[in-house]
């Protein structure tokens, strides 16, 4: 096997083969051999030699050198162990090459993703961050076209430093708030399964500090051109999602059971999918909720409507 390798090694340098390569052809014409082990081989290098000269690069960061014995360095190469996160870091540097390369992990740089680009996704997050506000932000502030948010429950909307924002925009273009009703049977079911103070549960306290403002900030806006201004609508069934619409960008939000809102992922998707389609028909169906509803859903007591007075102080409810 030794000298199998050596052979590769020697015509790899006269053809002016890369060591990662060179490691690579090793591995192709000795059968078993695993990558930690076609890379020393690669570089002629014994395992004393090794671990030498990974002494050398701890004592090069002021560290006390681990002085590796070559039987634990066959065990790694054979794969009977795993070094630690520390030792791959190190075996790295060594060979200078990246940790799949060396049989620790997975190379994804060739994996088929094309099918995602095609999905229309263009970002996700894990869960909310500061991160995930700026980008909402960003979106609100370039939006040209419409913006539509459905599912609202937290106060982000409200806060003093994004309304005024979302005031400037609806002169300009339709912005669209779907709001469920604080007081329907419905929102009493979610908050029945989020951890404690997930949200406003306090229906009074929600509509004070946040439709409040919301509906308030409807009523100064005056359109600048046809079709814009700010509208407000309540709706009362569940939902398991949220989507923020700008332009040609849905952002979807899904919630889980035992899970706040805001711990739920995000994903982001563009226009021209399947998976744009589903989200922006949702929206449209709201729409024609709230515009001209109809069948089966006057009969199911589905309905949408928009934000009135009596409903802030807790007089009526869907």
């Amino acid at each position: 096997m030794a000298s199998i390798a050596t052979e590769v090694r020697h015509r790899g340098l006269g053809q002016g083969m890369t060591v990662d390569a060179i490691a690579e052809r090793i591995c192709e014409e000795v059968e078993g051999l695993l990558p930690l082990e076609a890379h020393r081989l690669a570089r002629g290098w014994s395992r004393t030699e090794v671990s030498s000269r990974i002494d050398a690069l701890y004592r090069q960061d002021g560290l006390a050198p681990p002085k590796i014995s070559s039987a634990e360095l066959c065990r790694w190469e054979h794969g009977h162990r795993r070094p630690n996160d520390e030792r791959i870091e190190f075996l790295c540097r060594l060979y200078e090459t990246r940790p799949d390369r060396l049989g620790f992990g997975i190379d994804f740089s060739t994996v088929d993703v094309g099918h995602l680009t095609h999905s229309g996704l263009t970002d996700l997050w894990p869960r909310t961050t500061p991160e995930t506000f700026d980008d909402l932000t960003r979106r609100i502030q370039h939006a040209t076209e419409d913006i539509t948010v459905f599912g609202l429950t937290r106060n982000f909307y409200a806060r003093d430093a994004i309304l005024p924002l979302f005031e400037s925009k609806a002169r300009r273009i339709p912005v669209t708030f779907y709001v469920m009703d604080p007081w329907c049977d419905s929102r009493r079911d979610r908050y029945r399964i989020e951890p404690g103070e997930a949200a406003m549960e306090d229906p009074y306290r929600y509509a004070r500090e946040i439709l409040r403002p919301l509906q308030l900030a409807a009523e100064r806006v005056e359109p600048e051109v046809a079709g814009a201004g700010m509208r407000i609508y309540t709706y009362n069934f569940p939902c398991s999602f949220a989507m923020e619409k700008t332009d040609q960008t849905c952002r979807v939000m899904t919630y889980g059971h035992g899970k706040r809102g805001t711990d739920g992922p995000i994903f982001v998707f563009g226009e021209g999918t399947a998976f744009w389609d589903y989200y922006v028909e949702q929206l449209e169906w709201l729409g024609r909720l709230a515009t001209e509803p109809r069948e089966p859903w006057i009969s199911k007591g589905i309905e949408v409507r928009p934000l009135v007075d009596a409903l802030l102080a807790g007089g009526i409810s869907l």
